[in-house]
């Protein structure tokens, strides 16, 4: 629980004051005065008033921000500061300055998704391990041991982004085509139904529509020299299929087999070249100062680690920006359209369980998901609606197109309609959490 309170603050600490300081540096760039900058609402927890007279707070009730300017549809501004007034600027800088908390997000996530990427990525082929019976895979005519080269018009590499390509589709019931090769290399195209996914959508998809994913086989990839793998004869491209006579089905196995044997024989048999074959191996002692465990000197040879030079994670990380970007977006559409029930809709709740799962299995899955909520906050503020930076930018135009100010009536009439929608959308994102989990 406390993992889980702790890294839903460290998301919306992290997400909201980065949303808001772009809404802030806009302001100070063009001459707007600020009076409060404030991440959370409610009891002030922490604060304090810079040198230029901006208030500073921290609040107790984590669930947004704000940056409150000088605006004179607000409280009466003073002559001597009416150059700095929000309304007083020209429409084109207000509408930069209500883009800027959505750009901010995300180019948080376009630096976090570049540091992810600089260390490279690792991926599971996707091969397919088994296929149900009578499953949409079955019927589709997949097979175990096909591997899916792509998803619709999506490419895949591996597992994840295989997830990811599905994700695009949540709500539809298909048919997709999808791109597969098997063991010898021939390539054919599939056309795989989504429907039974597409009743419900917060179920694994692919156990919806009938095949799952084959484990790394214990394959070895790297042999390190002077290791016990190299003294016993390990080559890169070996299977370990047993080990002491009991069968290793996957790379998990082994790493399970050799840690438990630190410093005793293992008896191995391999597949090299479609030949069977026994060695031995003693693996190497490593003291962690809480455990004694065995080593073999190895690296999985049965993933796809993708490496990316500095200049080359830019790239990448622009691409998963974009990819996230589209999901997101289609996956609004499809809730206006109704294709997509609105029960998908996550809340606070649901928020701090992902923050919690992600921070839990470490920084890597946590940077990943703060990255994914940071797009997500900055497309939400860029809808149309009233009370959201997307309706103000609308507002913006339109002012800017006609030469004048819209009439302050119509604005309030706006935003109390702004209101009303962001405060049900909430309560029903509230709504689908209590249901979710206590339902």
């Amino acid at each position: 629980m406390m993992t889980t309170l702790l890294a839903f603050a460290v998301t919306i600490l992290i997400i909201v004051a980065i949303h808001e300081y772009g809404h802030y540096l806009a302001m100070r760039i063009f001459g707007v005065r600020v009076l409060k900058f404030s991440i959370g609402f409610g009891p002030r927890l922490v604060g304090w008033t810079s040198r230029g007279g901006t208030e500073f707070v921290i609040s107790g009730v984590p669930l947004g921000g704000f940056v409150r300017p000088l605006d004179r549809r607000e409280a009466e501004v003073p002559p001597e500061q009416s150059d700095q007034d929000l309304q007083a600027q020209p429409p084109w800088q207000r509408i930069i300055i209500y883009a800027a908390g959505p750009a901010a997000n995300l180019v948080l996530a376009l630096a976090l998704y570049w540091v992810i990427m600089l260390g490279g990525q690792t991926m599971i082929p996707p091969v397919v391990d088994e296929v149900q019976p009578d499953s949409v895979a079955a019927q589709a005519g997949l097979e175990p041991g096909d591997e899916l080269l792509r998803l619709g018009e999506y490419p895949v590499r591996g597992w994840s982004e295989v997830t990811s390509a599905l994700m695009h589709y949540a709500g539809e019931s298909g048919p997709i085509p999808v791109r597969v090769t098997d063991n010898a290399g021939n390539e054919r195209t599939l056309s795989l139904s989504l429907e039974p996914w597409s009743r419900d959508v917060e179920k694994p998809p692919l156990e919806q529509l009938g095949f799952t994913p084959r484990s790394p086989r214990a394959v070895v990839g790297e042999v390190i020299p002077g290791s016990p793998a190299e003294k016993a004869g390990l080559q890169s491209g070996d299977q370990v299929v047993a080990a002491l006579g009991d069968p290793v089905e996957n790379w998990r196995d082994w790493v399970e087999v050799v840690r438990a044997h630190p410093d005793e024989a293992l008896t191995l048999t391999l597949v090299r070249d479609g030949n069977r074959r026994e060695v031995e191996i003693v693996p190497e002692a490593i003291d962690s100062g809480e455990q004694v465990y065995g080593r073999a000197g190895v690296s999985a040879g049965d993933i796809r680690q993708i490496e990316h030079g500095v200049l080359g994670a830019v790239p990448a990380a622009w691409n998963k920006v974009t990819d996230q970007t589209s999901m997101i977006l289609g996956a609004m559409g499809r809730m206006i359209t109704g294709d997509l029930s609105l029960k998908t809709l996550g809340g606070p709740v649901t928020i701090a369980e992902a923050a919690g799962q992600t921070a839990s299995t470490g920084l890597y899955t946590f940077t990943l998901f703060l990255a994914f909520f940071s797009i997500s906050l900055g497309l939400i503020n860029l809808l149309p609606v009233p009370m959201l930076d997307g309706g103000w930018i609308v507002f913006g135009f339109i002012e800017w197109a006609i030469g004048r100010p819209l009439p302050e009536r119509f604005l309030m009439m706006a935003q109390s309609f702004g209101l009303t929608a962001v405060i049900m959308l909430m309560s029903l994102a509230i709504y689908n959490d209590l249901v979710r989990h206590f339902g």
